[in-house]
């Protein structure tokens, strides 16, 4: 999604004040995980008093910098992405590196949010959820990375009247069975190519 919508500025101008430290670049946040997020602290007053953004949006210049000191082992890197790396393709848009880095579209499609333990990341989770706001990273890992879209597009949640999407928005649960679907039938054809490859080399040694 590149489209804009009327106010995503206001809203961008409206987060900065829950940043953590006040240097994350809340300003390369994509359309709609800006509106999602903007609401979300709008209308609730738990976001507004324990919740702060402690990731945003870094350019590909920043995700390298980072990348390129974890492989090196500096200290005080941590794990990082390589900005070269494709995450997926989706609508003509091909997605690099991390969810955290700016993408040909200009936007950054992810946010890592903090509570600095003062609050239950379940309480928290069920905030963001009622605004579309998803966390998509699978088990318990990182429950503060949050996102608007994925690969196969928005997630459920409310859209700005002037950004509504062309079709219904795949549930998390519904695109975590897709992925299983796809693991399930790529197993299933590799286990049956392997067969047959059995089958061949028996024959050949057979006609040996």
């Amino acid at each position: 999604m590149t489209d804009v919508y009327d106010g995503y500025q206001e809203d961008l101008d409206y987060l900065t004040q829950y940043r953590d430290d006040g240097d994350e670049n809340v300003r390369l946040l994509e359309p709609l995980l800006a509106f999602r997020l903007a609401k979300a602290y709008r209308r609730s007053r738990r976001m507004r008093d324990h919740v702060r953004i402690e990731s945003a949006g870094r350019t590909r210049a920043e995700q390298k910098y980072l990348y390129d000191g974890y492989k090196a082992g500096r200290p005080g890197f941590n794990l990082a992405a390589n900005p070269d790396r494709i995450i997926g393709r989706h609508a003509g848009t091909t997605f690099l590196g991390s969810w955290h880095m700016e993408q040909p579209d200009g936007h950054t499609y992810a946010v890592d949010l903090t509570h600095h333990g003062t609050q239950d990341w379940q309480h928290i989770h069920e905030i963001l959820r009622s605004f579309g706001l998803h966390t998509t990273v699978r088990g318990e890992r990182e429950p503060w990375h949050h996102q608007a879209t994925t690969i196969r597009g928005p997630l459920p949640g409310p859209f700005p009247d002037d950004l509504q999407p062309e079709e219904d928005p795949l549930t998390p649960e519904l695109e975590e069975k897709l992925e299983g679907l796809a693991t399930w039938f790529f197993n299933g054809v590799k286990l049956i190519i392997d067969k047959l490859d059995e089958v061949l080399d028996a024959v050949k040694e057979a006609k040996k």
